[in-house]
């Protein structure tokens, strides 16, 4: 996985491109320090991941956790068509802000 960050004055937008899965762990600990690095409204961009695993879900439920700990507002913003039907089917559309 490789990301982009855009910082804005509410927060950070950060898009998140290729596969996304547990090897990525520390690439997802660097994307997570960013967002602590300033504002309260933070958007994870996944219109470009190709292929996400559990493993990357569960990195996602984690950046939720943090944001709902910490007082950030956190949206997943377009979601591509695979991982949106996996996310409903989870219903994890239930759990996060999602932006289709």
């Amino acid at each position: 996985m490789e990301f982009t960050q855009e910082k804005s004055t509410i927060g950070m937008v950060m898009s998140l491109r290729g596969s996304f899965t547990f090897k990525d762990y520390h690439s997802f600990r660097a994307l997570l320090d960013a967002l602590r690095s300033g504002g309260q409204h933070h958007v994870l961009d996944l219109s470009g991941l190709e292929f996400v695993d559990s493993a990357a879900l569960g990195m996602l439920l984690i950046a939720d956790d943090e944001a709902r700990s910490a007082g950030w507002t956190l949206i997943l913003r377009h979601p591509a068509e695979r991982l949106a039907r996996l996310m409903e089917t989870a219903a994890m559309d239930s759990i996060f802000k999602i932006e289709w």
